[in-house]
């Protein structure tokens, strides 16, 4: 590595680490804000549950949003968010979906110079544990859905905690709000028809939920996703969970 290398590196470090303000641009990421109630079940466009994580529904499946204590050991949380499936759908149309989403203000995002060509990258961390394994997908979008970054995550052992981290290059291109609408959006997909299934790691002009032969959960009755910790950060690099007052 050349010395303008490392300095460059260095300083990304720097800027990403806990003595740099606030890094997280998630608001509620350690799921301790359930201001609706503990527990829900999922509607279209809805929030049911924990503030900040809206649920979405199009199909004949059904599942359940609840507040748990069932967290990562030593990591410092004291909660989590459970999705259990209430009615499977073990044959999703292709224009059905189910899916978990997260809305970022676009004053919020406006670092991130998304739509140019000084568009960051950008580190996505999180703890999660299911009682299915395999390639589970997602997606970042903007407030059009016409632009979408769809990826997966692997979950490699059943009902244990497990910490992702996916670090992508923003987009040059698109429009993306930097006003009180909305800016960014992710999006943790629970099973999503051939509609909405793209390219993993691709940007894309259109609105992808998930990549293409992900794990579906809302396809297996009582099967159940947990995810805490939450963040989002400019850099290549995942800091520790910045813990914000409650």
């Amino acid at each position: 590595m050349t010395k303008a290398a490392e300095l460059a590196k260095m300083g990304e470090v720097l800027t990403n680490s806990q003595i740099g303000g606030r890094r997280n641009i998630v608001i509620n990421g350690a799921m301790q804000v359930a201001q609706r109630g503990t527990s829900g079940s999922a509607g279209n466009d809805s929030y049911v549950s924990l503030d900040r994580h809206k649920t979405f529904v199009s199909g004949g499946g059904a599942y359940t949003l609840s507040q748990e204590t069932d967290t990562p050991s030593g990591q410092g949380f004291k909660n989590s968010m459970k999705v259990t499936v209430s009615t499977a759908d073990s044959s999703i149309a292709a224009g059905d979906y189910y899916i978990i989403q997260h809305r970022i203000e676009g004053q919020n995002v406006a670092h991130f110079m998304l739509g140019t060509s000084s568009a960051v990258k950008v580190t996505l961390s999180f703890w999660v544990k299911s009682s299915l394994t395999g390639n589970f997908g997602g997606s970042f979008l903007n407030s059009d859905n016409n632009r979408s970054y769809p990826f997966q995550y692997n979950i490699s052992t059943a009902n244990t905690w497990e910490k992702i981290t996916k670090t992508v290059q923003l987009d040059t291109t698109g429009t993306w709000l930097t006003t009180n609408g909305i800016g960014f959006k992710i999006y943790f997909d629970l099973g999503s028809g051939t509609t909405y299934q793209g390219t993993a790691d691709a940007w894309a002009g259109t609105n992808y939920h998930t990549a293409s032969s992900s794990v579906q959960l809302i396809g297996t009755n009582s099967a159940t996703w947990y995810v805490t910790g939450v963040q989002l950060e400019v850099g290549s690099v995942a800091t520790p969970f910045e813990h914000r007052s409650f």
